[in-house]
């Protein structure tokens, strides 16, 4: 009980941004390109283990029942991290992004922004993101999200093809 009074109190909220605050400079981008249909990478980005297998994150839970969509929340743990999310954009099978509503980061706000479309012999994901920080910590943890994605990505490609039917 003790240790979640604490845990309770290293979160804290943040800035309610989303659209606007996205289109907005200094925002980071990566794309990738994945030898299959939208929809297997569409329902990786839905299985809420398959993200602790291609980025650093520990545990993602989802706290709102399906259907997902615009309001959505889940929580996501980054070791000893915590970040609650809440989605303002989803567009079922292509579309979905989020603020980090609290967490445990040094940070004043952050979204990101993960868009699947169809390319030729599969489909693209196109991720974008920002943090905004006191000093030079925002840059900073932007870079890092820009990294793990950068990284993430072909390994999550690996998951995919490693167990496909798995995302059916």
């Amino acid at each position: 009980m003790e240790a979640e009074k604490t845990m309770a109190k290293q979160v804290k909220a943040h800035k309610p941004v989303g659209e606007e605050y996205l289109a907005g400079a200094k925002q980071a981008s990566v794309v990738h390109r994945f030898p299959f249909p939208p929809e297997m990478v569409w329902n990786a980005l839905l299985d809420p283990v398959a993200w602790t297998e291609w980025l650093p994150i520990t545990k993602v839970t989802w706290t709102s029942p399906k259907p997902f969509g615009v309001g959505t929340t889940r929580t996501v743990e980054i070791g000893p991290q915590i970040v609650e999310e809440t989605f303002f954009a989803w567009e079922e099978g292509r579309r979905m992004a989020f603020r980090f509503e609290a967490s445990t980061l040094p940070i004043s706000a952050a979204v990101e922004d993960y868009v699947v479309v169809p390319a030729e012999g599969g489909c693209e994901m196109r991720w974008s993101g920002k943090a905004s920080a006191p000093l030079v910590l925002g840059g900073l943890i932007t870079a890092q999200l820009t990294k793990g994605l950068k990284e993430g990505m072909p390994k999550l490609e690996q998951v995919i093809a490693a167990n496909p039917g798995r995302f059916r």
